[in-house]
């Protein structure tokens, strides 16, 4: 046995299925595994797929003790909270979700006050209270109005024993987040430590509604992230990978700590898709490509653009049990092949493919899922604006494999006047940040790295706002001390 060896295991986990990958330190995969569930359950599944995984990898001289750290990705957040979501079937899960108190800082914004448009039943499960107090700041980074401190303070003696956490939103705070701050410490300070105070500019977007919005659902999530984290962690235990730490696969592709996520339990929405399609590209070694996902019937269900190794994310809002949100998650492209099977579907997948392409090259279509052997046998050749059609190796297991190999991100978001003359000292800063948020996520400190910045124009202002988006990516940290042993 090789007492260097470092290795990973990932896992995806949909609706009703499962994928785990065994991934060495240089990114070779010894073993996975796909299957169907019954449950979601962390505490059934795990051991089932680590006792598979190591009955292929043990020939290799693989075992336990090289496995140092567990990657997770889930598809989406709607079914884990018990979110309502489109399920006309859905209950409420009665002290699951919430209760939350929310705060919006700027008086002047109450013609659309908090949690407008949220639907009736998920708005009453979730708040308890919400107030719109005087505070924010104006685009040029000055205050909109004087922080109302008294009655920040009035609001959280009236909450004070009965909420899990406090969302705090504030008109443009991606520009300066001092008020949330400012308010952070007043409702900490009157509600004790045990509260988690939820603020909006760390989760980026441009609009007030939809930061508020993500920010809330955030806060609701807390209970079940916690509940949650516990079990997956008392799992680890009794399987013998006490000393594996664990992460959590986000919304574009990259993981986090789970210390880090119980506060931003939002993140996972989504990761499945990213990290499938991180997985495609490796499996298939084309970091230029589109991905095709399938069922297990073999049907294509959506379709997104890789480029670099990872996937495109979407420009604009994502929808979540009926609440528009400033979360950024794959930019997938659906097709629903109509009745007559797979093969019958080939125009909607066609299309699905053009939509998703980001320029007129053409390029290589990885099919990756439980069905993507299926339908590549259905298809007679490269379609349209593809230069190939292929199914990677181990592709019913790619999520597996991309989470396995992700690295940990972090992100920072800022809005500035294009005319300002501290421009490039503004820039500098979000790219500090952006570091510091890849370490805070679990990235190790000495190797992370800034790997995008986007800057876009800001529409709907009066003048010209340069929004700047800044990416820190790093391996995982190394050296991780275990903190939890079951009780």
């Amino acid at each position: 046995m090789n007492p260097e060896r470092s290795c990973r295991i990932g896992i995806s986990m949909e609706r009703d299925r499962y994928a785990a990958a065994l991934v060495d330190s240089d990114g070779s995969v010894l073993a996975s595994v796909e299957r169907p569930t019954p449950t979601a359950a962390v505490t059934v599944v795990l051991p089932v797929l680590i006792e598979e995984l190591m009955a292929q990898a043990g020939p290799r001289g693989v075992t336990l003790e090289h496995v140092q750290q567990v990657m997770v990705g889930v598809s989406e957040v709607d079914g884990l909270a018990g979110l309502p979501g489109s399920d006309p079937s859905w209950r409420r899960w009665p002290g699951q979700l919430g209760p939350v108190a929310v705060v919006r800082l700027g008086a002047a914004t109450t013609s659309l006050p908090p949690l407008a448009g949220w639907p009736d039943s998920l708005r009453a499960t979730v708040s308890i209270a919400e107030t719109c107090v005087p505070g924010g700041a104006r685009l040029d980074g000055s205050d909109f109005e004087p922080l109302d401190t008294a009655g920040l303070v009035a609001f959280a003696r009236k909450i004070a024993g009965r909420v899990n956490a406090v969302a705090v939103s504030s008109v443009f705070a991606t520009v300066a987040p001092g008020h949330e701050l400012a308010a952070a410490g007043l409702l900490r300070a009157e509600l004790g430590d045990s509260v988690p105070i939820l603020l909006s500019h760390e989760m980026g977007g441009t609009g007030l509604l939809e930061r508020e919005n993500a920010t809330v659902l955030q806060a609701a999530l807390i209970r079940r992230a916690w509940g949650a984290a516990h079990r997956m962690r008392r799992s680890l235990v009794d399987c013998g990978l006490d000393h594996a730490e664990p992460f959590l696969a986000r919304n574009d592709g990259t993981i986090m700590t789970v210390d880090y996520a119980l506060t931003r339990p939002l993140l996972l929405h989504g990761a499945a898709a990213a990290t499938g399609a991180r997985g495609a590209a490796l499996l298939a070694g084309e970091p230029e490509a589109l991905v095709a996902f399938t069922d297990v019937d073999g049907a294509p269900t959506a379709v997104c653009s890789v480029t670099g190794g990872s996937a495109q994310l979407a420009a604009g809002s994502t929808v979540i049990a009926g609440v528009r949100t400033g979360l950024r998650t794959v930019a997938l492209v659906p097709t629903t092949p109509p009745i007559g099977g797979v093969g019958h579907g080939l125009p909607q997948l066609a299309e699905a493919v053009d939509r998703a392409k980001g320029s007129p090259r053409d390029l290589p279509l990885l099919v990756i899922g439980p069905g993507a052997e299926k339908l590549v046998d259905t298809l007679p050749g490269p379609l349209p604006g593809t230069t190939l059609v292929c199914c990677p190796p181990r592709a019913d297991a790619a999520a597996a494999v991309g989470v396995a190999v992700a690295p940990v991100g972090g992100e920072a978001v800022r809005m500035f006047s294009a005319t300002s003359p501290h421009g490039d000292d503004i820039r500098h800063r979000v790219k500090e940040q952006a570091r510091a948020a890849a370490v805070h996520a679990g990235a190790d400190p000495a190797t992370v790295a800034v790997t995008d910045v986007e800057e876009s124009t800001v529409p709907r202002v009066n003048d010209p706002t340069v929004l700047l988006r800044v990416r820190a990516e790093g391996p995982p940290r190394v050296g991780w001390r275990r903190t939890y042993e079951r009780s």
